[in-house]
Order: structure tokens, then C-alpha cells, then sequence
């Protein structure tokens, strides 16, 4: 019990939601976007339209964690979630149920305990809402991706925090394919570096009842 509550802690906190990325090329002689707050938002706004998506996240906290997120529309997600410290959970939630792994089985959670993942809030219109000082700070190749990237303050939808976020967004799709976010303030998590995978498709299918 004591492990599922952490990691349902951590679920509430993932502000940011593939593949390992590598990044390579440096700052050129690139004319800047005329208006890269309109450019975020409308990355954002193609991002938040898919029907699936896997991200993949990397967690420096007080207690370090890798965590796996995949979404299903309209509202299934599977989460993976390992730490430094040993615990490991897997959950699939649908709607307003959940189910973690015990085992070869599943279990389902008692109703309202296990928080919807926050990987896709900062991309919503809500979470835009709150965007400022967005600047395009440079062209860079993210696994031999041309993209494009845009750093901008904001503060999270769930608990208000503020942050930093950078965003790196393809030049061929217009999807943000990598997010960095540097958290203010004493709070457990200092940064969450997310890559994501917006082209293979996910299906998650929910436990039998």
C-alpha cells in the first residue's frame, strides 16, 4: 500500500506526458519565427487533437524515476512507472476506473484514488492560458528530426506551480516531439524530460470486469 501511494503521488505530480533522444547540430544562422507564442500554440493545439500517443519521461526528483505513458482517446491511459528506489507499478485507467498490476492479475482501485495522468495538461487550452515570455530559442535535430524550439513559462494546471518548459517541435509534422521542464520552488521534482512518440498507434483495453 505504501508503494501504490507513492506512485499514485507521482502520477498527481507529472505536469509535462517514443524514443531514446539524441540530439545533435548547432545554433545556425535560422530567421526567427515572427510570432512564437501563436507557433507554440498551435503545436499545442495539433498535439492535444491525437488519438494516442506514448511519452516517455525521465524524472530528476528526490527520489529519480522513469516513467512510460501511453494514451488512448478518449480518456484510457497505460502508465509504467519504475524508481531509483525500487518500486514499480503498472496501471490502466479508463474513465473514472483503475487497475493496477499485482501479479499475473489486476487489481481495480477504489473510485477516486487514482489520479488521470497530467502528461498531455500543458498542452490544453486551460494550461495554455497561463503561457508567457515564449521565445524560439533555436533549430536543433532531435534523432535526425529537423525541429524547431520554443522555451516559455508557465504554471501547471494541477497545483499551480510554476516552471520553465521547452518544447522541441517537428518542422515536417508540427508536433512537439520532446519537452524539457525545470520546476521553481523546493518541490520534489526538479526537472521531467519527456520524448514522445505521436506516430505509432496505441490501443490499451481496460482488465474484464
Amino acid at each position: 500500500m505504501k508503494k501504490l501511494t507513492l506512485l499514485l503521488i507521482v502520477i498527481a505530480t507529472v505536469v509535462s506526458g517514443c524514443k531514446n533522444s539524441t540530439l545533435s547540430g548547432s545554433p545556425g544562422t535560422t530567421t526567427a519565427p515572427s510570432d512564437p507564442k501563436a507557433d507554440v500554440i498551435e503545436a499545442s493545439r495539433k498535439f492535444i487533437a491525437l488519438k494516442s500517443l506514448t511519452g516517455k519521461i525521465e524524472a530528476d526528483a528526490a527520489t529519480p524515476y522513469k516513467q512510460q505513458v501511453e494514451y488512448a482517446a478518449p480518456d484510457r491511459y497505460r502508465i509504467v512507472y519504475r524508481d531509483n528506489s525500487g518500486v514499480e507499478a503498472e496501471t490502466i485507467m479508463g474513465g473514472d476506473e483503475a487497475w493496477v498490476k499485482d501479479g499475473n492479475s489486476w487489481k481495480k482501485m477504489a473510485g477516486g484514488t487514482s489520479p488521470t495522468p497530467t502528461m498531455r495538461l500543458p498542452f490544453t487550452e486551460e494550461g495554455l492560458k497561463s503561457i508567457s515570455d515564449v521565445k524560439f530559442e533555436r533549430e536543433e535535430s532531435v534523432n535526425g528530426v529537423p525541429t524547431l524550439v520554443y522555451s516559455y513559462k508557465q504554471v501547471t494546471v494541477v497545483g499551480n506551480f510554476p516552471k520553465k518548459q521547452t518544447i522541441w517541435v517537428s518542422k515536417s509534422s508540427g508536433l512537439p516531439i520532446k519537452s524539457y521542464v525545470e520546476y521553481s520552488g523546493s518541490g520534489p521534482i526538479k526537472t521531467l524530460s519527456t520524448t514522445f512518440d505521436t506516430e505509432t498507434p496505441v490501443t490499451i483495453n481496460l482488465p474484464s470486469k
